[in-house]
């Protein structure tokens, strides 16, 4: 894993989503959702180490902000 890709997958997120999160899992929570990404996509994971295009950037905040959507709701935050 990248912790530059992991900074720019983070970017996109929704910041209410961070917000939500408890600050003592906050880490825990952003890490393993990129850990995540990276095992379920690959190839768009890899794009976010150099400079993804305006297409990657879309189709990535579409798929961290719908993880982090169902894991809101799956522990009630």
């Amino acid at each position: 894993m990248s912790k530059t890709a992991d900074e720019k997958i983070l970017a996109l997120v929704n910041p209410e989503y961070i917000k939500r999160i408890p600050f003592f899992v906050r880490g825990h929570a952003t890490s393993k959702s990129c850990e995540y990404i990276a095992q379920k996509h690959p190839e768009l994971y890899a794009t976010f180490e150099g400079e993804p295009s305006t297409q990657q950037v879309e189709e990535m905040s579409k798929i961290i902000n719908e993880l982090f959507e169902q894991r809101m709701k799956k522990h009630n935050l």
